[in-house]
């Protein structure tokens, strides 16, 4: 998938650096700031019909899908662990709301064991292009929300495609992080348009797994 560890990269002709001396007196990186103002559009759709985004009661994941769950027994990607009462309406309830990541992080781990549940919610949610926010995030990167200066950088950390400022990505980042596609993900421009269309690609992936 497209989560990446520990990278450093540098965009000079964008950021201004702030700098400090480690104990042998080199310079590195402490921060970038970006000073792109967040000028994108945002709404809600609201969708509720569920019933057009529900999985097949019995299908074959696809090989994709086989790959991202056998990673994730070794590994799981911003994973995090949930209490035993943990329910749909808790899981919604922070990815419409929440702002500490660990907290989002419960709610994504939550999804994906209990994904035949949650599956049709996240999908109704592309089109809920309302911003949030993220707290405690420590050096994670989202390289959009990087440059309008809701996060910071450090040079290193790990990257996520998807704006889970806000709660479309969030449902967007869960579905590909189930399944292992990205045809469909949501970055900071997301329109009304293109939030339909992708709702329209999960509804023709159901449909495959159908068949």
């Amino acid at each position: 998938m497209k989560t990446l560890f520990h990278i450093l990269i540098f965009f000079a002709p964008l950021v201004s650096f702030g700098q400090k001396n480690d104990s042998l007196g080199i310079k590195s990186i402490e921060k970038i700031e970006f000073e792109i103002e967040d000028t994108f559009d945002y709404f809600i759709l609201i969708d509720t019909n569920y019933n057009n985004y529900s999985l097949p009661t019995a299908f074959e994941k696809p090989k994709n899908w086989k790959e991202e769950e056998k990673s994730r027994k070794d590994f799981e990607r911003y994973g995090n662990s949930y209490s035993d009462s943990f329910n749909l309406e808790d899981a919604l309830s922070i990815i419409d709301t929440a702002k500490d990541f660990g907290t989002i992080m419960s709610a994504k781990s939550w999804c994906l064991d209990n994904y035949e549940t949650a599956f049709p919610y996240l999908v109704a949610r592309l089109s809920m292009k309302k911003k949030i926010g993220i707290e405690n995030s420590a050096d994670l990167i989202i390289w959009d929300r990087i440059r309008t200066g809701d996060l910071n950088f450090y040079g290193h950390g790990g990257g996520i495609d998807e704006d889970i400022f806000t709660i479309a990505g969030r449902a967007s980042w869960i579905l590909n992080e189930l399944t292992g596609e990205d045809f469909a993900t949501v970055q900071i421009g997301l329109t009304k348009e293109q939030a339909i269309e992708f709702k329209n690609m999960w509804t023709q992936y159901i449909e495959r797994l159908k068949k």
